[in-house]
């Protein structure tokens, strides 16, 4: 059965922990619609048509550690739309429409572990955007429009192991970008348009299994940095 519109205003099932409203025709939420639902731990709302997000409609979920929103037709969210889901571990924003991001939208996600905006619009990322998610392990930002990355926009997440920055349109690197990522074992950069690599740019990945540089346009490489990646016994693949 397909809903298109959540008729239900007030969910009376106080005790939900999970809400699966997937695979159907969503194209908008009422607001107040989960404001009864204080226990949920899960909320899927992927594989629907929505297109925009109320003010405030995740406000009373601050149990909530899922909240999957992928492949919907978002094209921006509201300011502190996920600000009071403090115990959310995973977000999925992935195959929306997002063109941009608002300043401080993940500040509060301080829990956070996965995070994937992969397949969006994205052309710049705000500076400071990923400060508080020092717990990430997680990150997608593949098949975006990115063309270049703000200094230091990974700085603070130490924790963070799989970075996808395949298919944006990168010509180059910030020097250091990936200094503090120390515990990275997978970095995808394929298909971008980078020319160069700043010197000493994988230095600090000694942890790096897998690194994907392929379908770029690198008419040299930065050889201390490989050099140090080999003598770790690390693997530098194509696929």
């Amino acid at each position: 059965m397909y809903f298109r519109y959540i008729l239900l205003l007030n969910f009376e099932v106080t005790k939900l922990t999970i809400l699966d409203l997937d695979q159907n025709q969503l194209k908008s939420l009422p607001s107040g619609v989960f404001d009864k639902l204080t226990q949920l731990t899960h909320l899927e709302l992927d594989q629907n048509q929505l297109k925009s997000l109320p003010r405030g409609v995740f406000d009373k979920l601050t149990q909530l550690t899922r909240l999957d929103l992928e492949q919907n037709q978002l094209k921006s969210l509201p300011r502190g739309v996920f600000d009071k889901l403090t115990q959310l571990t995973h977000l999925e924003l992935d195959n929306n429409q997002l063109k941009s991001l608002p300043s401080g939208v993940f500040d509060k996600l301080t829990q956070l572990t996965h995070l994937e905006l992969d397949n969006n619009q994205l052309k710049s990322l705000p500076r400071g955007v990923f400060d508080k998610l020092t717990k990430l392990t997680k990150l997608l930002l593949f098949r975006n429009k990115l063309q270049s990355l703000p200094s230091g926009v990974f700085d603070e997440l130490t924790q963070l192991a799989y970075l996808n920055l395949q298919q944006n349109k990168l010509q180059s690197l910030p020097n250091r970008v990936f200094d503090k990522l120390t515990k990275l074992t997978a970095l995808v950069l394929r298909n971008n348009q980078l020319k160069s690599l700043p010197s000493g740019v994988f230095d600090k990945l000694t942890r790096l299994t897998h690194l994907n540089l392929r379908t770029n346009q690198l008419k040299s490489l930065p050889v201390p940095s490989l050099v140090k990646i080999c003598t770790s016994s690390i693997a530098l693949i194509k696929s």
